[in-house]
């Protein structure tokens, strides 16, 4: 049975070792051991603790990665750990480890520090012909020249045959929610190797746990192809969406309904995927990736010249959503000051738990600054990092209010009955993510309720 280890047990990492778990060969056999790999941290260590124990690591409504977690632990088929002399016992390497832009100067930049570092690690321990898959989105060019000199220079110091190095690239489209597990195995797959060889053991692996019957593998031609197609991928999602800002932006502003208007468009085959405004772009990916090509022509390829403002104005755009809802907000009620405010939704996206960058959090800091006490309850999550503060266990009564902010679209608010809850009481309803139903927004209306929907004109 061969050996995968898997670099960073973080979101997609740990998924990894879930799909990985469930591979078998046409008789039902496991196909791999697995070795999770996470650095001496506090949530590092967490998160060895919790594989271990044969639970995945996360909140997730798809039950399907417990199961797998648990089944291998219990087949002693996983082991997490930070020991990093067990790449040598790995036949493939999967680096699923952060690579984040750095804010804190005039001017954005990648700092390579920790990731090469990992990368070293992986070159001074691993073994020969052992199959190395970058699956970390990249700025493009990391693979070729940084990833790929590190283990050269490995390779060279300890003596191996640089014949036996096999690095590829290949990136993942994991979504946590209800088909998290799914995002690995039954989806899409783009794939890329150094060389003839890299390519083919990496297509073999690949082909073992992702049903390439129904989703078929696509191979490009070169790393830097792999890499860049993961970041344009990203950049187009996030440029969408801040272009779909400035027209909720306009919709709010000539009293139009933006969400009619965006089912319309989608009804062309074309045009399906056009995103819709909200409150805001959060979690790991779309806040950074539409500016790694920038940053690749900078740092990489040293091309000044090379601005893409597109992609700067759509983080830019997306970064101020929070605050535009929330100025909305201020002008409509006359000011914030004073007011008390139910905040519903914490996490970034929906049935998730996961708060990084979550656009809540930004809205909860802006109230803060604008004078107005709130609270938040989000059923998968209890605090922010950040903040400090404590989310509410369940939802209060209404009357405790004076405005209610609905900002993530989990499947609890959607059947949450929002009728009977305002009864009685005058609450200032503001929609940032679509939840409430037409029914139910023209049912408020004719009560009297005083609506603020994202994306649209004023209710009457």
């Amino acid at each position: 049975m061969k050996t995968i280890c898997v670099q960073g047990l973080g979101y997609v990492g740990s998924a990894t070792i879930a799909a990985l778990s469930n591979a078998s060969d046409i008789n039902g056999n496991p196909l791999y051991n697995i070795i999770g790999i996470d650095i001496n941290s506090k949530d590092g260590l967490e998160r060895i603790s919790n594989i271990n124990k044969g639970i995945f690591p996360f909140g997730s409504q798809d039950k399907s990665l417990s199961k797998a977690i648990l089944k291998g632990k219990k087949e002693k088929r996983i082991f997490a750990t930070t020991e990093i002399s067990y790449f040598d016992r790995a036949d493939v390497i999967v680096i699923n480890i952060p690579l984040d832009i750095t804010w804190d100067t005039k001017e954005p930049y990648i700092n390579f520090k920790k990731f090469k570092n990992a990368i070293y690690d992986i070159g001074n321990n691993m073994r020969e012909n052992a199959l190395i898959i970058v699956e970390t989105t990249v700025p493009p060019g990391t693979c070729e020249k940084v990833v790929l000199p590190i283990l050269l220079e490995c390779f060279n110091s300890r003596g191996l045959n640089i014949d036996g190095l096999l690095l590829a690239h290949s990136y993942e489209r994991v979504m946590p929610g209800p088909d998290y597990l799914d995002s690995i195995i039954n989806y899409w797959r783009v794939f890329a190797g150094y060389n003839k060889r890299a390519s083919d053991v990496c297509e073999k692996f690949l082909s073992s746990f992702i049903n390439v019957k129904d989703y078929p593998l696509k191979k490009l031609s070169s790393l830097t192809a792999s890499e860049t197609s993961k970041v344009i991928e990203n950049s187009y999602r996030a440029v969408n969406i801040a272009f779909m800002e400035e027209w909720g932006l306009f919709a709010e502003s000539v009293g139009l309904n933006s969400f009619e208007i965006i089912d319309a468009i989608r009804m062309r085959p074309t045009h399906n995927n056009i995103r819709r405004p909200g409150l805001g772009v959060g979690g790991y990916c779309l806040i950074k990736d539409p500016l790694f090509g920038l940053l690749s022509s900078k740092q990489l390829y040293e091309t000044e010249e090379l601005a893409f403002p597109m992609s700067q104005l759509g983080i830019n755009i997306n970064s101020n959503m929070p605050n535009n809802n929330l100025n909305r907000l201020n002008l409509y009620v006359g000011g914030l000051k004073g007011k008390r405010v139910l905040v519903l939704g914490a996490t970034y996206r929906s049935e998730v738990d996961d708060v990084r960058n979550s656009p809540s959090e930004v809205l909860c800091r802006g109230l803060d600054k604008m004078g107005a006490s709130w609270d938040i309850h989000d059923p998968f999550v209890d605090s922010f990092e950040n903040l400090n503060k404590d989310f509410l266990q369940e939802i209060p009564a209404a009357n405790k209010y004076d405005i209610l902010i609905l900002t993530v679209d989990h499947n609890f608010y959607k059947e949450f009955d929002f009728l009977d809850w305002v009864e009685g009481t005058k609450i200032i309803i503001m929609d940032t993510n679509n939840i409430l139903t037409e029914e139910l927004c023209k049912a408020l209306v004719s009560k009297n309720f005083r609506l603020l929907i994202t994306g649209r004109g004023d209710l009457k």
